[in-house]
């Protein structure tokens, strides 16, 4: 995973030598040419279990339901 200066999250597909093909994991509006990102050092992960079932959450795993953050 990637994460831009915004904040914004998201996953490079293609590395090529003058460009990189990222996935945004939300809104672009805050992500302007030249921006720095960082790669995080980790992979896209979500929490499962229980406290998932009935939610609605985002492709990151975070709730967008209007029920609150969930229960671990």
């Amino acid at each position: 995973m990637v994460e831009f200066s915004s904040g914004v999250k998201g996953i490079a597909l293609n590395l090529e030598n003058e460009n990189v093909g990222i996935v945004v994991f939300g809104s672009d509006i805050a992500i302007k040419e030249e921006d720095l990102v960082k790669h995080t050092g980790s992979i896209v992960d979500v929490p499962a279990g229980k406290a998932m079932l009935g939610r609605v959450v985002d492709v990151l795993g975070v709730p967008i339901d209007g029920r609150g953050a969930l229960q671990r």
